[in-house]
């Protein structure tokens, strides 16, 4: 399988999910390593650093925690709304941590690989189809990365994963671990 989704078009998705499902991104800590790097994970640092437990909320009218707080809207030269630079550094952070596959190997499971790849391609299409809706990219980005998208699920299919061999089986090997995201699995 092969999928190129530009690293902007995915930094956006991830940023706009986060600002959109406050329920799903619960648990995430930020703290900064001795050489003052910023991090995020879902788990605090191990050792004894200090590290602050980010609530997230949501500026739209459906759900969160706005605390009356509310951001003027900024735009891009294209048009597009720009994203606040916190949750841009957040879904960065998130993008990071989505990249690193599970260190637990599983056997390859060809319906539980194509399952996991295609059920998180859903989730790409509609968060993509969401920002697309609120004005966050373009009609021509999103019309490009959902053709890539929906390109890479159909392809995506228990016959390839049974007759894959190098990157391919590589990339079914890593999906049969429902931990891993396709970030981490696409290499």
């Amino acid at each position: 399988m092969r999928l190129h989704i530009s690293p902007q078009f995915l930094s956006l998705s991830l940023a706009l999910l986060l600002i959109t499902s406050p329920g799903h991104a619960q648990g995430v800590y930020k703290w900064v390593d001795a050489q003052g790097k910023t991090h995020y994970g879902e788990q605090p640092p191990a050792n004894d650093k200090p590290s602050e437990a980010l609530k997230l909320h949501s500026n739209s009218s459906f759900g969160g925690d706005n605390n009356g707080k509310v951001r003027a809207t900024e735009y891009n030269a294209d048009g597009t709304k720009k994203i606040p630079k916190d949750v841009q550094d957040l879904a960065k952070g998130m993008e990071k941590a989505l990249r690193k596959a599970d260190p637990k190997e599983v056997p390859l499971d060809c319906a539980s690989a194509v399952r996991n790849a295609q059920d998180q391609a859903d989730t790409a299409l509609e968060v993509s189809a969401k920002n697309l809706r609120t004005g966050y990219i373009t009609q021509a980005d999103y019309d490009s990365n959902a053709a890539k998208l929906r390109r890479a699920k159909a392809e995506t299919n228990l016959a390839s994963c049974q007759s894959a061999t190098g990157r391919d089986r590589a990339f079914y090997q890593c999906m049969s671990n429902g931990n891993n995201h396709f970030l981490a699995c696409i290499k």
